[in-house]
């Protein structure tokens, strides 16, 4: 079979076509999948993946960065899963595993957590940018895992909270279907209608405020009263607080008595006289003085024999007296020797005789110079 020029031709064409289709594939898809690129392999352990498998996009601050390499589940249940990071992004993960971090930490290392991609649920692996602060991941260390953040996993939390809202709402509303509970209730509207009506009626103390306007001037004057007794309270509590800062800030004998060296004198003075009225009773009641005796031994005894006699007699004289027995009681009572009495004075007063015996008395009872003698010797 001879091939002619326009054959070479044409297969010449097909097969530039087909390598330029093949090239461009190609750096599509190493494109796509990084194929091209140097990449570090990191892995994490999780509890559950969803669905998570082998290929699925791998991103970093929300950045395409790599893929899926595998998903081993171990022996003891949890799941390792192992994906590569091109190199250009390696320097956002970041972190040190001997290193507790908590929520409150302005710091935080990388985490990777398990995500979804569209509205389909696509899943695959988020990781987070750790802060400066911390070093570059030791790819030999599996990065800390977090909850995932992705459409389903929204849609999952908002799912349980409304299961969680929904089974509140079933407990809030068991207590109707209880017959006793509507019947409750049913008797607490009939109750708030009929006060309402007596409200409305007039009936009652609040209805009576609400409809009668003397009842409610009274009210009104009694708030004003205490309103006026509230405002005496507060002058009283002002000249109260006045009066403690005039005592704390003054120079009267107040302030001298509680800030100054006077108080502390005055308390001084007093507990020295306590002491000394203290010590005076113990002397009294352990001594042996005339007090002692008088309170504790047989003179005060003896003494308040004499004492009750004394006064026992003294009763009776004045008894007597009373009476008109004896002779001042002859006096006190029988008016002709008072006046015996004041005619026998009077007449002494007259007697010339009796006078001049008188004043001789007191003459001769009066202390006399001495007398000086004068012997002469011859």
């Amino acid at each position: 079979m001879k091939t002619t020029a326009g054959t070479r031709l044409r297969v010449g064409i097909f097969v530039l076509l087909a390598l330029g289709i093949g090239a461009a594939a190609a750096f599509a898809i190493g494109a796509k999948d990084n194929i091209f690129a140097a990449k570090t392999t990191y892995y994490a352990i999780f509890e559950d993946v969803g669905g998570l498998q082998k290929g699925n996009t791998v991103r970093v601050a929300g950045v395409h960065v790599g893929s899926v390499t595998e998903v081993v589940i171990s022996e003891s249940g949890s799941i390792e899963v192992y994906f590569r990071v091109i190199d250009d992004a390696t320097h956002l993960v970041r972190g040190d595993p001997n290193v507790v971090v908590t929520k409150d930490d302005p710091a935080q290392p990388s985490f990777a957590a398990v995500g979804s991609k569209g509205l389909l649920g696509d899943r695959l692996i988020e990781v987070t940018v750790g802060s400066d602060e911390y070093p570059l991941w030791d790819p030999d260390e599996p990065i800390p895992v977090s909850v995932g953040s992705g459409i389903m996993a929204l849609a999952e939390r908002t799912l349980y909270e409304a299961e969680g809202t929904a089974h509140n709402l079933r407990l809030a509303t068991d207590p109707f279907a209880d017959q006793e509970f509507s019947n409750d209730l049913k008797e607490i509207a009939r109750n708030l209608a009929k006060a309402s009506g007596m409200l409305a009626s007039g009936e009652g103390t609040i209805g009576a405020l609400m409809t009668d306007e003397q009842l409610a001037r009274d009210v009104k004057g009694a708030v004003k009263n205490l309103r006026s007794a509230g405002s005496q309270v507060a002058e009283l509590g002002e000249n109260l607080n006045r009066i403690t800062k005039e005592i704390q800030h003054g120079d009267g004998t107040a302030h001298a008595l509680v800030y100054g060296t006077e108080g502390a004198e005055a308390i001084a003075n007093i507990r020295d006289t306590f002491g000394q009225l203290n010590s005076i009773l113990t002397d009294i009641r352990e001594g042996d003085g005339t007090i002692n005796q008088l309170i504790y031994g047989e003179l005060g005894d003896s003494f308040m024999t004499n004492l009750q006699n004394a006064s026992d007699d003294i009763a009776f004289l004045t008894k007597e007296m009373r009476e008109g027995k004896g002779t001042i009681g002859a006096l006190l009572t029988d008016p002709s020797i008072y006046e015996d009495i004041k005619r026998l004075v009077g007449d002494l007063e007259r007697n010339d005789i009796l006078r001049a015996l008188v004043r001789y008395s007191i003459h001769r009872d009066e202390p006399r110079e001495p007398i000086e003698v004068e012997i002469k010797k011859e």
